[in-house]
């Protein structure tokens, strides 16, 4: 058996499987209206397919490649020109309380290798990590592969997750953690949040620094859509507050507070694959640089991103562009679920996702799929076998079953083609059936 001849860690690594199943999943069976309108359709991987021309237009013909290209550049925390332009953007859309240095900026290849290198540096293994419910769902990989966090998740059993009374939720498990020798180390926030969409006001936000501070521990704040916020029509939504805009007096203390960033989503360029930390923690910092060489940053992606970055008017129009495309498609898709009279949650307005309700559609227990969670796999089964593919409310740590996300950003053919074969399916087959 293979497996006996890797360690222990390796072996551990073997069973999960493929790590990136979500991909796995159509790779070899991709819709295509022309040459295969029988593939599958992924509307479960968070990819922005709205910008890509843009994209496209703007690499081949703004961004040169120079001989120095093709070195190392200037070491593994990204380039002091890709870091200048990043700590500019922030500075010009973020509104911090006090402006970001370039030295205060880090790149990784990507935001998933941030999440890992933060962790494995701000904890010990089986130190625990406090997730609201639902939650991103890869932080369960991205936090505990290699740094072995303990993943504290907590239930809002009916709270408004974006409301302050849900802080008492985390003081909660915090505590019940404690009891059993758990010592929570950080509480890692989707701001604006993955996969409800949904903004933090200013005050919650403070409550959450106010309470990182009372247990002296780090808050993490993954800013990734922060200006993916688009208009719904609801003029009671939430708009984005960063945490880097609110004065850290009498809050919390600036060591604690860590933001994530990147190219994937505001810009639509996950291919690039870069990522970035923002904070004042110089140990912090130092610690990740240490070991930021084995998530080195490509110098090609670096002078890419730089480009796009420097280039203030394109960037406030591809923003601009981004916002009102996400916008379309956001009222498109909803538009469909509400002639379907399917349920989904209401208040979002940033992402690419919809956090939609398919509970009454789950089939009755059998001896074979007896539990809620098993029941939903079957419905995710079948919603395959139709050729859509959605991401399982298991997948976010749900508190219910019977919860998916719907990714809108596609193009709108191929948007209604996923969303209608995943309404036919549901509909062919009633309840208990």
């Amino acid at each position: 058996m293979l497996a006996s001849k890797l360690s222990r860690r390796g072996q551990k690594h073997a069973t999960v499987g493929e790590a990136d199943i979500e991909f796995s999943i159509v790779r070899d069976n991709p819709y295509d209206a022309e040459t295969n309108p029988s593939g599958i359709i992924s509307l479960g991987t968070a990819d922005n397919f709205l910008m890509h021309a843009e994209l496209t237009d703007f690499v081949n013909n703004k961004v040169v490649i120079s001989d120095h290209t093709f070195g190392y550049g200037q070491g593994s925390r990204g380039s002091d020109r890709v870091r200048k332009a990043m700590a500019d953007h922030l500075n010009r859309y973020f509104k911090p309380h006090t402006p970001i240095l370039a030295e205060e900026v880090m790149f990784s290849s990507g935001v998933t290798a941030i999440n890992d290198i933060v962790a494995w540096n701000l904890i010990d293994p089986g130190d625990g990590i406090l997730l609201g419910m639902p939650i991103y769902g890869d932080f369960q990989g991205d936090l505990t592969a290699r740094a072995g966090a303990e993943l504290l998740f907590v239930p809002m059993q009916g709270v408004d997750p974006f409301s302050l009374a849900a802080i008492e939720k985390y003081e909660a498990i915090l505590q019940k953690a404690k009891s059993r020798g758990i010592k929570a180390r950080a509480l890692w926030l989707c701001s604006p949040h993955n996969p409800l969409g949904q903004c933090y006001s200013s005050e919650v936000l403070k409550g959450y620094m106010r309470f990182c501070q009372k247990h002296r521990i780090h808050l993490i704040s993954d800013e990734i859509y922060g200006l993916s916020v688009f208009d719904t029509g609801d003029s009671a939504a939430t708009k984005f507050t960063s945490v880097l805009s609110i004065d850290p007096a009498e809050v919390i203390n600036p060591d604690f507070l860590h933001v994530f960033y990147g190219m994937s989503k505001d810009f639509g360029a996950a291919g690039l694959r870069l990522g970035c930390l923002i904070t004042r923690n110089q140990d912090l910092l130092q610690a990740v640089s240490a070991i930021s060489r084995f998530s080195w940053p490509s110098h090609l992606s670096c002078e890419a991103a730089a480009t796009m970055l420097e280039d203030v008017e394109w960037t406030s129009r591809l923003l601009h562009l981004n916002q009102q495309r996400l916008g379309e498609n956001y009222r498109f898709t909803t538009k469909m679920l509400d002639d379907a009279g399917i349920q989904y949650h209401h208040g979002g307005n940033a992402g690419y996702f919809l956090w939609i309700d398919l509970s009454p559609y789950l089939p009755l227990a059998t001896a074979e799929n007896a539990g809620l969670m098993k029941q939903e796999r079957v419905l995710a089964q079948r919603l395959m076998d139709a050729g859509i593919y959605l991401a399982t409310g298991e997948k976010f740590a749900s508190e219910d079953a019977g919860w998916f996300r719907v990714i809108f950003t596609h193009e709108k053919a191929k948007l209604h083609e996923g969303l209608r074969r995943m309404i036919a399916t549901i509909q062919q087959a009633e309840r208990g059936q």
